[in-house]
């Protein structure tokens, strides 16, 4: 009990801190649906400009190149929020180059390792069921690969996945289970694109500040939990128990 409760006051604390930091930064919570929309239309673009949805290795450079630019330019943001800054629109050009490289050079790896495991599965009947298992795996084990790029640096791909495996092996119940609720909350949103233009840009807004606030939060509990052990967040968030208790 007394362990649920401690884990339940360093949710909450990070909870505020993210609120909090999006309260300074309240036009964040439209930058994953814009950086959303972005990526739709450049990649519709790409589209027409390669030859249709089978970009070509050229496309497909620019594709990946195009990604490392958007998702830096977030994890910029996100960043500078946990870091307990103010950011503007201003920043939106640093911010495309900040963690341009290090996402680059992670995709690499991970295209890399696809390569070789659909060539290792070829001919192998059950070879889609074995990928997408596989592909769970890894989304589970580099779900803290945002965090360990733009809070502790790592720049080459092998670095980012060894530094989320790693806090993975020591926080992975901690760091998971409060993922549950964002997930939840992201399915319940209903998708509006049905309706045309403006359902797609409310679809794209919601969802996009659900997940925001949830990487925020993501944010302040890995700082949290990479920086201390299950020891000592007994201790400091162990206090004001009932007498007893």
């Amino acid at each position: 009990m007394k362990v649920l409760v401690v884990y339940a006051r360093l949710y909450a604390e990070c909870l505020t801190q993210a609120i909090n930091g999006l309260k300074k930064n309240a036009w964040t919570l439209l930058l994953p649906g814009g950086l959303y929309l972005a990526w739709r239309e450049s990649i519709a673009l790409l589209a027409a400009l390669f030859g249709g949805s089978a970009l070509g290795l050229i496309g497909g450079i620019l594709q990946t190149l195009l990604m490392a630019a958007l998702f830096s330019c977030y994890l910029y943001f996100v960043g500078e929020i946990v870091s307990h800054s103010r950011v503007t629109l201003a920043e939106m050009g640093r911010s495309t180059g900040a963690y341009f490289w290090s996402i680059v050079n992670l995709s690499f790896v991970l295209w890399v390792a696809q390569m070789l495991v659909g060539m290792l599965l070829r001919g192998n009947p059950n070879a889609g069921y074995l990928m997408f298992g596989l592909f769970l795996i890894a989304l589970i084990l580099l779900s803290a690969a945002p965090e360990a790029i733009y809070q502790r640096g790592t720049y080459g791909g092998l670095a980012t996945i060894q530094r989320s495996i790693s806090f993975l092996q020591q926080h992975w119940i901690e760091w998971l289970v409060p993922s549950a609720p964002f997930l939840l909350a992201l399915w319940w949103i209903p998708d509006l694109s049905y309706v045309g233009l403006p359902g797609l840009i409310a679809t794209a807004v919601l969802q996009g500040a659900v997940f925001h606030l949830g990487m925020v939060f993501r944010g302040f509990l890995f700082a949290a939990l990479d920086g201390s052990t299950h020891r000592q967040r007994m201790f400091k968030y162990r206090g004001s128990w009932p007498v007893g208790g």
